[in-house]
This record gives C-alpha cells, structure tokens and sequence, in this order.
C-alpha cells in the first residue's frame, strides 16, 4: 500500500513535470533554495543537530511544480532524540493568474513521534491573493487521503482528509523578509498542524541568514507521545 502510493504519487507529478517542460525556454522559470544548520556542544554534555533541507519550484505560463525535502537529525550524549524525513510534490494547473488546482503529495518518516510514517495524497485548489518579490499571500484547500503508520504494532489509519496551506511572505526591510507557512492534513483519527516561521537577514544576492520556529500538533497521538514538538533553528540559505 504505502510503495504502490507513493509511486502513484510520483507518476502524477511527473506529468505536470513533463507539460511544463514543453512549454518555450522563455516561457519557463526555475527556482530553490537549499539550507543547512548545524550546532554541537561537548562539555558535560555533548550534544549535535543538523538540519537540511532543498526547494525546487518550476513554473511555466499553465504550470506549477514544487518539489521539497526537508531533514532532521539530534542526538545527546550518543542517544538519537530526533530523526525526520520528509519529501513533498505538488504540481498545479493555472486556470488564470491567480487561481489553479493541484495535486500534491508528501510523506514524512519521524521516528520520535509515534507514527512509523504518514502519508498524503490530495486535490484542491489554490488562489493567489498577493504574489510578488516584496509581498506573497497564497492559500490551499483541497480532498485527499491519508495514512498513519503507528509505531507500536505497524498497524494503519487511513481515510479520507481535508488538506490546507497559508503561505505569507513579507519584505520587511532591503536586508530582512519575515515568512510564515501554515499546513494542516485533518481526518476523523487525528489532525495535524504543521507552523514554520521565520526571519531571514540578506548576505548578499544568493546566501541569507534565517532564524525559523517550528511548531507541529497532532491532537491525537499514540501513548506515550507528546502532542507538540518545536524546533527553534539557525540555518544558513543559499537562493538560486
């Protein structure tokens, strides 16, 4: 079930890859970011983090197509405390300049949180309030399907889910952009709320430094988990 998903998955996506490669080389536009973060401390204590993570994003004249990877790692004293995997995809239609619909999918593999994996599959659509290089407001709603792996006996929830997103962005000053990108997957089992904030503070054109909070929220966990888990992180970004 969660390989045949998955290919699923990428196979459709790969189709709005492929239209939006048809379009003319001046038509087309790529774009990302790839950041990374580490600290360690030894002493009393050792310990070390690292965070990783890379943005694709194509975008055509019809098309949209983001891909995303995200990575993170801590450990105390030679004891793992967290370790998540997360691939996303989506790609979009544009039925104008600012509507259009998508599917997309993301799995994440956390091994701290009860669940082996979850993953989910959607379609929706999105509407672009503000989209420019100082102001962005971008929001998604949709129907998808989600399944939650757990940890305890590897047994499934699955079912049908509401999928949404709040995408802001603003230029603040030449040097400083605040961001923050809010995701929810909602089914009958468990709802999950997903909030990543940031400021990030301009080198130069290409390398940026952010200071990001995370907050992530199932309101029901298997025994023994927290509900919440923040993430307070320092990375370095490059753009290009």
């Amino acid at each position: 079930m969660k390989k045949s998903i998955l290919i699923t998955g990428l196979l459709l996506n790969s189709i709005g890859y492929v239209h939006a490669n048809d379009a003319s080389e001046s038509d087309s536009n790529w774009s990302g970011s790839g950041y990374l973060g580490l600290t360690t401390t030894s002493g009393n204590s050792d310990t070390e983090s690292i965070t990783a993570g890379l943005k694709l994003k194509h975008e055509t004249d019809k098309w949209i197509s983001d891909l995303g990877l995200d990575i993170l790692r801590a450990s105390a004293d030679g004891t793992d405390t967290a370790e998540r995997f997360i691939i996303s995809s989506k790609t979009g239609y544009k039925i104008d300049d600012n509507d259009y619909i998508f599917y997309g999918s993301r799995y994440e593999n956390d091994n701290f949180t009860g669940f082996d994996y979850t993953i989910t599959t959607g379609v929706g659509w999105g509407h672009k309030f503000v989209d420019t290089d100082t102001s962005r407001i971008i929001t998604e709603i949709g129907l998808g399907y989600k399944i939650e792996a757990l940890d305890i006996d590897r047994s499934e929830n699955s079912g049908a889910a509401i999928i949404g997103k709040l995408d802001y962005m603003r230029q603040l000053t030449d040097t400083m952009t605040f961001e923050n990108i809010t995701l929810l997957e909602a089914t009958s089992d468990n709802t999950f709320i997903q909030n990543d904030a940031g400021f990030s503070f301009k080198v130069n054109d290409k390398f940026a430094v952010k200071l990001s909070h995370q907050l992530r929220h199932n309101t029901d966990v298997p025994v023994g988990t927290e509900n919440t888990d923040t993430l307070f992180a320092v990375n370095l970004v490059y753009d290009f």
